[in-house]
């Protein structure tokens, strides 16, 4: 058997190709010739939105603000110790019970 008995419709990919013998394998290669890439597509681009201008900054003072995220950390370390105590409390009722 050698290349040209096989079917010209038969598509000879270099990875079908590697199933050959050494020596097939040598003569499809040389058959199949460079690769050939497919061109690129062109990308269409569109133009460049208009810049907007940043928002004026606020007039809150920084203290202010600082105060506020303390405060909401407070509150909610508090939650949780409520939370955790009232947990707490409950197994050591529970566990009481049972004893």
């Amino acid at each position: 058997m050698n290349i040209t008995q096989l079917p010209l419709d038969e598509p000879l990919s270099p990875e079908l190709v590697l199933v050959l013998p050494p020596h097939l394998r040598a003569q499809a290669l040389a058959l199949l010739g460079p690769p050939v890439w497919p061109a690129p597509r062109l990308r269409v681009v569109e133009a460049p939105a208009p810049l907007v201008e940043a928002p004026a900054p606020l007039d809150e003072p920084f203290v202010r603000s600082l105060g506020g995220l303390l405060a909401a950390r407070v509150v909610h370390l508090g939650v949780i110790f409520v939370a955790v105590t009232l947990v707490t409390l409950a197994m050591s009722v529970v566990a009481h019970a049972v004893r």
